[in-house]
């Protein structure tokens, strides 16, 4: 487990749920009513109602554990975002989709441009929370580099060190 206060980043619930991912991920979930999220990764999951088929016959209950899961966040450990910090978050993506371009990968569609300040909005909120982010996603990896003071976790590296 991480040590001191940590964000978790939409893929840890995702890889959590699907049985995907190292052993700490479902300890963090065990956690959670303790750990914080940011609004961005509650709408990233509350998606799935949406984007399901009602009438597939599985949707039921998968929508019935994203709930489950959903209730169980502490709404005082949701960081929701200011003006301002959606303002910081448009701006960070930016540069971070520059870097991006410019070591050859690309930010070629509007899902990702939206992912990119999503993940932008959870790294501010995160730094100016103090907290790491624990995830998997490379994007955080160039954000560190452009936040100073960003902690970022990646989970598949947790107890490699």
């Amino acid at each position: 487990m991480p040590e001191g206060p940590v964000l978790l980043d939409t893929n840890v619930f995702i890889n959590a749920l699907a049985g995907r991912g190292p052993p700490v991920l479902r300890r963090l979930l065990e956690a959670l009513p303790r750990l914080f999220v940011a609004a961005p990764t509650r709408a990233e999951l509350a998606w799935v109602r949406g984007r399901l088929d009602p009438d597939h016959p599985g949707t039921a209950r998968v929508l019935a554990t994203y709930k489950a899961l959903l209730s169980r966040m502490d709404p005082a450990k949701v960081l929701v975002p200011a003006d301002a910090d959606w303002l910081e978050a448009g701006a960070l993506a930016g540069r971070a989709a520059r870097a991006v371009a410019g070591g050859g990968g690309k930010i070629a569609t509007a899902f990702d441009r939206v992912e990119l300040i999503s993940d932008a909005l959870t790294a501010v909120l995160a730094r100016k929370a103090g907290l790491a982010v624990v995830t998997e996603d490379t994007d955080f990896e160039v954000m560190a580099q452009l936040v100073p003071g960003l902690h970022v976790l990646f989970y598949d590296r947790l107890g490699q060190n």
